[in-house]
């Protein structure tokens, strides 16, 4: 960051804008200009000029249209984020926010996205000048690491030949019995050793048991978190998933669906009613107050009709988790700007569940995290690579354990 011209010692935020429209460039010129603690330190036509000018300039943060002549957006961002990874916040006149493309931006190490037709939008130009202000100063208060393009595994990466160890209940009796298989080989049927019934295993494996919880939050920057962390988790895990993300419904609805197709794991959308499996992720937006209830040998989700309006959704969700997992539910903070999560950390910390916050230097929005620190005595786990190892690690736990995994409920 450079010193500001008047010759206070607040930093000014240098910046970067690459984008091949003139007019473009002229209206971020006039923004930061007139913000006070932002320098723009050059400005390029394409994506060569582009990577040129970042060896002599070293910006903050680097503004990257996504549609450009000779080398588009997303071919620089890759180079970017391999050789000299900055806060790169994209633009696009052609992609609106919460659509594949985006995400492909945020996949590849992008910050943050935005659609530029708001340079059309005259009556609302002053709101989004703020608002383009505002993901500036976030972003250059991000750290990234340098990184290779994300491999999109697709339906491939969902095969594991790995041996495994699953659990089938018997439906007469709700007995256990332990069957080890590698990838899809394993015998038809086995007889409980409790009844003596049959158990099919075209039927009962088809439902996986989850063996534990690890409910994950965030809000604003969070889908890009999450980007960096689910496709590294292998489909295998004996416990699941559950996220709440505030953000549009809409926008969660995409991105479910995009992680799908790159993640080894199922992600599902939740709904009312749903099975919660091992191996799977399910994703919930922040208007959907989800709890989670025992019915017989099976954890669903379900809906809440009626909630205190000072307990948010990831709240609910961790304590409802907490209160059946006890303590083999963990959680998971990410990116964020709400309120939300506080109480139910506490619950579940109180149930001897494990609470885990990343880093806020790799967060777009660290408040969030920051709160449930402070007010739930706990400290930084660490960046991406830490999260992982420490949600597999439970998982792992959870493998070794697996002769008592089931003594709270059966």
């Amino acid at each position: 960051m450079q010193t500001k011209l008047d010759g206070t010692n607040s930093p000014l935020i240098s910046v970067l804008v690459v984008d091949d429209s003139l007019v473009f460039r002229r209206f971020l010129r006039d923004i930061f200009e007139e913000s006070g603690d932002m320098v723009i330190v050059g400005e390029a036509r394409n994506g060569i000029e582009a990577l040129d000018l970042l060896l002599k300039t070293s910006p903050d943060v680097i503004l990257l249209d996504m549609e450009m002549p000779l080398m588009d957006g997303m071919t620089a961002l890759q180079h970017l984020m391999i050789h000299l990874p900055k806060p790169v916040m994209m633009f696009s006149s052609l992609t609106p926010e919460g659509t594949a493309r985006c995400y492909d931006a945020m996949k590849n190490g992008a910050v943050d996205f935005i659609c530029k037709d708001f340079i059309f939008q005259e009556e609302q130009k002053d709101i989004h000048r703020q608002l383009v202000l505002d993901k500036v100063r976030r972003a250059a208060g991000v750290t990234i690491n340098s990184r290779e393009p994300v491999f999109t595994g697709g339906e491939s990466a969902r095969v594991s030949l790995e041996k495994e160890q699953r659990i089938v209940f018997c439906e007469e009796c709700g007995n256990k019995e332990f069957v080890a298989f590698t990838g899809s080989q394993y015998a038809e049927s086995v007889v409980c050793s409790s009844c003596g019934d049959l158990i099919e295993f075209a039927a009962a494996l088809h439902y996986r048991r989850s063996t534990s919880v690890t409910v994950i939050g965030g809000g604003r920057g969070s889908f890009q978190n999450l980007l960096q962390i689910v496709p590294l988790l292998e489909a295998g895990m004996e416990g699941a998933l559950i996220v709440v993300i505030h953000m549009p419904p809409s926008h969660v609805d995409a991105f479910a669906e995009y992680l799908d197709a790159i993640s080894p794991m199922d992600i599902l959308r939740v709904r009312e009613g749903v099975s919660i499996e091992g191996g799977n992720c399910y994703l919930a937006s922040g208007h959907d107050y989800m709890s989670i209830e025992l019915r017989g040998t099976r954890s669903t989700l379900h809906r809440l009709v009626q909630v205190d309006p000072d307990t948010g959704p990831l709240d609910v969700l961790m304590a409802s988790a907490s209160s059946h997992y006890k303590k083999r539910t963990a959680a998971v903070i990410l990116s964020g700007d709400s309120g939300d999560g506080e109480k139910g950390m506490n619950v579940l910390l109180g149930n001897g569940g494990t609470g885990l916050v990343l880093d806020p230097a790799f967060c777009l929005c660290k408040s969030m995290g920051e709160q449930i620190m402070t007010k739930c005595d706990l400290r930084p786990a660490g960046g991406f690579d830490a999260v992982i190892r420490e949600v597999k690690r439970l998982q792992s736990s959870e493998k070794d354990d697996i002769a008592h995994q089931y003594e709270s409920y059966v």
